[in-house]
Protein backbone atom coordinates (compact mmCIF):
# COMPACT_ATOMS: atom_id res chain seq x y z
CA UNK A 1 0.00 0.00 0.00
CA UNK A 2 1.16 3.45 -0.70
CA UNK A 3 -0.01 7.08 1.16
CA UNK A 4 0.72 10.45 0.89
CA UNK A 5 -0.18 13.90 -0.62
CA UNK A 6 -2.11 14.20 -3.60
CA UNK A 7 -4.47 17.31 -5.01
CA UNK A 8 -8.25 16.66 -5.72
CA UNK A 9 -9.15 18.41 -8.27
CA UNK A 10 -13.17 18.32 -9.38
CA UNK A 11 -13.08 19.70 -12.88
CA UNK A 12 -16.42 20.19 -13.21
CA UNK A 13 -15.78 23.96 -11.66
CA UNK A 14 -12.09 23.52 -11.46
CA UNK A 15 -12.03 23.65 -7.44
CA UNK A 16 -8.90 21.67 -5.99
CA UNK A 17 -7.09 21.21 -2.26
CA UNK A 18 -4.57 18.85 -1.40
CA UNK A 19 -5.78 15.67 0.59
CA UNK A 20 -4.21 12.52 2.04
CA UNK A 21 -4.33 9.09 0.41
CA UNK A 22 -4.09 5.42 0.63
CA UNK A 23 -3.43 3.71 -2.37
CA UNK A 24 -3.63 0.07 -3.23
CA UNK A 25 -3.89 -1.43 -6.87
CA UNK A 26 -6.68 0.25 -8.12
CA UNK A 27 -8.76 1.65 -5.34
CA UNK A 28 -7.69 3.39 -1.73
CA UNK A 29 -9.08 6.06 0.81
CA UNK A 30 -8.64 9.58 1.13
CA UNK A 31 -8.90 11.71 3.59
CA UNK A 32 -10.37 14.82 3.64
CA UNK A 33 -12.90 17.90 4.54
CA UNK A 34 -16.19 15.91 4.84
CA UNK A 35 -17.67 18.69 2.49
CA UNK A 36 -15.14 18.25 -0.33
CA UNK A 37 -15.50 14.72 -0.35
CA UNK A 38 -19.90 14.90 -0.83
CA UNK A 39 -18.60 17.87 -3.73
CA UNK A 40 -16.72 15.45 -5.09
CA UNK A 41 -18.76 12.63 -4.84
CA UNK A 42 -21.65 14.29 -6.55
CA UNK A 43 -19.05 15.46 -8.87
CA UNK A 44 -19.23 13.84 -12.82
CA UNK A 45 -15.75 14.27 -12.76
CA UNK A 46 -12.85 13.90 -10.52
CA UNK A 47 -8.93 13.96 -10.62
CA UNK A 48 -6.36 12.82 -8.29
CA UNK A 49 -2.59 13.88 -8.63
CA UNK A 50 -0.25 12.19 -6.80
CA UNK A 51 2.48 14.55 -5.96
CA UNK A 52 5.06 12.02 -4.97
CA UNK A 53 4.52 10.28 -8.30
CA UNK A 54 3.69 12.78 -10.65
CA UNK A 55 1.14 11.01 -11.46
CA UNK A 56 -2.84 11.90 -12.24
CA UNK A 57 -6.15 9.53 -12.50
CA UNK A 58 -9.84 10.19 -12.88
CA UNK A 59 -11.52 8.81 -9.98
CA UNK A 60 -15.06 7.20 -8.62
CA UNK A 61 -15.63 8.45 -4.37
CA UNK A 62 -17.33 5.90 -2.75
CA UNK A 63 -18.93 5.40 0.45
CA UNK A 64 -17.83 8.48 2.89
CA UNK A 65 -17.66 8.19 6.52
CA UNK A 66 -16.25 10.96 9.19
CA UNK A 67 -13.69 12.81 7.02
CA UNK A 68 -12.73 9.59 4.84
CA UNK A 69 -13.66 8.12 1.10
CA UNK A 70 -13.28 5.39 -0.35
CA UNK A 71 -12.46 5.63 -4.13
CA UNK A 72 -11.90 3.37 -7.21
CA UNK A 73 -9.34 4.61 -10.13
CA UNK A 74 -11.56 4.60 -13.12
CA UNK A 75 -8.34 5.73 -15.84
CA UNK A 76 -4.52 6.76 -15.27
CA UNK A 77 -4.41 10.93 -16.95
CA UNK A 78 -0.62 10.74 -16.47
CA UNK A 79 0.17 10.09 -20.40
CA UNK A 80 -2.23 12.20 -21.94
Amino acid sequence: MQSGLATITIADDGYSEHVAYELSDQSGLIFARQELLVRAKGAKNVHLSLLTRRSEHAIRIGNIEAGCANFSILRDLSGR
